[in-house]
């Protein structure tokens, strides 16, 4: 995962350099786009890939004499659709609301280790993920070059795990729950194309979970998975396309 955060901020990085670098046309498009009305509207797609910081027991042996852990070891990309409210504050700064819907997937496999020290796969879960989406943060802006605007941002969101109301399901291996609630911090890297007759923005963003989101509610069958962990920490790598 953090592979793949360095390469694609390195591509964003490279391309805003490379974009700075075009002559400037002779006729900018929508010149008076930063300067005409202070609030503005828009939506957003996108894509997400979804994450856990597992925090496992590694002391923590259950009754029957074995140790568990677990580990995300599969990511399914998710989809993203927001909206955009957009207020600018000053020159350079925005203020974005950006509510929304977000799902996805994680798979967590829970490994066994016997007395024997023989390992295996013990089960494996699909924790999916379906969220309201509240976030909001500043958006930094650096100098328009020619229909080009780079730009940082910087913000929080609160989510709403609409998932975790569904009923635990032994039969298709669904024995935690996650909390229905967390909060994030986010940091992003985009880039403005002032086109014709809107604005495209294409934005890369880190959104990292504060709260653990292991509920203790859990069937029987999990009692053993529930114990091997200390916490589940939510992280997205989230990649937006931005119309406004």
């Amino acid at each position: 995962m953090k592979r793949v955060v360095v390469g694609i901020l390195f591509t964003f990085v490279f391309c805003g350099v490379a974009w700075s670098q075009v002559r400037r046309p002779i006729v900018l498009n929508d010149p008076d786009y930063d300067v005409s009305k202070p609030l503005k509207f828009g939506f957003s797609i996108g894509i997400n890939l979804m994450d856990f910081d597992v925090e496992n027991r590694i002391n923590q042996f259950n009754v029957d004499g074995s140790l568990y852990f677990a580990e995300v070891t599969h990511i399914s990309p998710g989809l993203n659709v927001n909206a955009i409210g957009d207020l600018r504050l000053s020159e350079s700064v925005h203020l974005r609301f950006l509510p929304g819907y977000s799902f996805g997937q994680r798979d967590v496999n829970f490994f066994k280790v016997d007395t024997a020290s023989n390992l295996g796969i013990a089960t494996t879960m699909q924790m999916e993920s379906n969220f309201i989406d509240l976030p909001i943060g500043i958006k930094f802006l650096s100098e328009r070059n020619s229909n080009v605007r780079p730009y940082l941002y910087l913000g929080t969101d609160f989510r709403i795990d609409l998932a975790a109301y569904k009923r635990l399901k032994v039969e298709k291996g669904v024995l935690l729950r996650l909390q229905k609630f967390d909060y994030y911090y986010e940091i992003g890297f985009g880039i403005d194309f002032f086109l014709q007759y809107f604005k495209f923005s294409t934005e890369i963003k880190w959104s990292a979970g504060m709260l653990n989101m292991l509920s203790n509610d859990y069937v029987d069958e999990g009692k053993a998975f529930h114990e091997a962990i200390g916490g589940l920490r939510s992280k997205f790598l989230i990649i937006s396309f931005h119309f406004e």
